[in-house]
């Protein structure tokens, strides 16, 4: 009977120590936007700073810890939406062609 009770206590501990290892684990993926959730494309303040403006006309915006952003009102890759501007940074890069190298053999 002691070696029940001394089994049950042993796996009421192994327990408790997988369900405090698993737990914050399980909560942070909880948390973790997924991939269709996470934003796409320009931040807000870039698209606000282009309302009213046309194409090619200069803009500015607040970026990360409040620094100015000057840049062009320009339409957003991989935008359907002709109508649609953001401030595209004076510094931004252009975007890269996604093709496969020609050596590949896919």
């Amino acid at each position: 009977m002691k070696t029940l009770i001394k089994a049950a206590q042993c796996l009421g501990i192994v327990g408790v120590l997988f369900h405090s290892f698993a737990l914050p684990v399980y909560a942070a993926e909880q948390q973790r936007p997924s991939r269709d959730e996470q934003h796409a494309g320009p931040p807000q303040q870039a698209l606000l700073a282009c309302k009213g403006l046309n194409a090619n006309d200069a803009c500015t915006f607040a970026g990360r810890n409040d620094e100015l952003i000057n840049g062009v009102c320009s339409t957003p890759p991989r935008q359907t939406d002709d109508a649609t501007l953001a401030c595209k940074p004076d510094n931004m890069p252009e975007p890269r062609d996604r093709k496969p190298p020609e050596d590949r053999q896919d």
